[in-house]
């Protein structure tokens, strides 16, 4: 993996020539936390991503963005290329928005996102928790109908708390919504 081609790739989205997915895969899944955010910057920017050989799949995108979130939640890094704890959170929130849009809450994927944001709230310590609610959970329920795709936090005595949370911020944000004039 050539490090240095992929910061120049991040730096310069006008260098031109095709961006090796192996390369992309092994920076992001590093342990440099400075290149995966480099790398993630490559993989979600259009420009860029037309130009990895041989093409991501979302599938396989996915499977690079839900460990990188995971890592940058847990760990809160401070850099210049890397996600913060909240914007971790945010771009997850992003993801999972995506994946409503397109399918409704049908898909596998949203269900993994799911399943995925359960398992870091029940692990997390406080921190994590409020960036779980905070950064993804409170705008999920902004959308009208994904609340429903979480009624089963509201019967479990641990993602209760959340579920509640998230709903009453969401709630609020529409009643305090002022009109576009």
């Amino acid at each position: 993996m050539d490090r240095d081609f992929l910061f120049a790739i991040a730096m310069d989205e006008q260098r031109e020539g095709s961006i090796p997915k192996v390369d992309l895969i092994e920076g992001i899944s590093g342990d440099d936390p400075e290149l995966a955010g480099a790398v993630y910057d490559i993989i979600t920017t259009d420009r860029l991503k037309k130009r990895i050989e041989p093409p991501l799949a979302d599938e396989e995108l996915e499977n690079l963005l839900m460990p990188y979130f995971e890592r940058c939640i847990l760990t809160d890094p401070k850099g210049e290329w890397t996600l913060t704890r909240y914007s971790a959170a945010w771009e997850a929130q992003g993801c999972m928005l995506k994946g409503w849009d397109n399918d409704g809450g049908s898909s596998k994927s949203f269900a993994r996102w799911k399943k995925w944001m359960e398992r870091l709230y029940r692990a997390g310590d406080e921190a994590i928790k409020r960036a779980i609610v905070d950064g993804i959970l409170e705008h999920l329920f902004e959308k009208k109908g994904l609340r429903q795709f979480f009624a089963d936090w509201k019967a479990d005595s641990e993602l209760k708390t959340a579920y509640e949370e998230a709903q009453l911020w969401a709630d609020t944000q529409s009643k305090n919504a002022q009109p576009a004039r």
